[in-house]
């Protein structure tokens, strides 16, 4: 009697666990929010124009809004790869897989932003065969690539694997910025 009646309460709770998991899917955003509204038009306007630098850039930096870097990376890797030479494009990806733990993805990103913004302000020598950068960068965005390159660059030394929960990162960019803070001042 025992064993039945526990075989009964095991396949209640397995039809249970079943009957759970087996709901309808939901959405990750309120469909009707203005918020997911805005995203909408703002993901129909980059599918439209996936070639789009501001476009690109408001997705990506609107998802990582939202708490979603897998789908900021997923975008920027849709849009056209021309996008990916854009200095400040490939910061919002350095951000996504910062968000997303991919640490070592982020700082390899953020090097090459960097590498192109100075590049662009004429601050790294280069062979003049070398065709002109197409993307030109101004003293404040160096300024912000610098200041994520070295916040990165001091997770990945001190072996950060998850910046969302490490509280080195904090210091990281605590000392970012102070390097940035001093260097302004001169």
């Amino acid at each position: 009697m025992e064993v039945r009646l526990n075989l009964l309460v095991v396949a209640l709770l397995g039809l249970t666990w079943a009957h759970l998991t087996a709901s309808a899917p939901v959405a990750s955003f309120e469909p009707r929010s203005v918020v997911s509204q805005e995203l909408a038009t703002l993901e129909d306007a980059f599918a439209h124009a996936p070639n789009d630098v501001v476009l690109a850039r408001q997705l990506a930096e609107t998802y990582l809004d939202l708490g979603r870097p897998g789908l900021a990376i997923a975008a920027l890797r849709a849009g056209d790869p021309a996008l990916l030479e854009h200095p400040l494009v490939a910061h919002r990806l350095a951000q996504a897989y910062e968000a997303s733990g991919r640490v070592l993805d982020a700082y390899s990103t953020a090097d090459l932003a960097l590498q192109r913004c100075a590049r662009g302000l004429g601050t790294v020598d280069s062979p003049s065969n070398t065709p002109l950068p197409r993307h030109v960068c101004d003293q404040h965005e160096h300024a912000v690539l610098a200041t994520h390159h070295r916040a990165l660059s001091l997770m990945v030394e001190w072996g950060v694997a998850v910046p969302g929960r490490d509280p080195r990162t904090e210091v990281a960019y605590d000392l970012a910025f102070r390097r940035a803070r001093v260097a302004m001042a001169e």
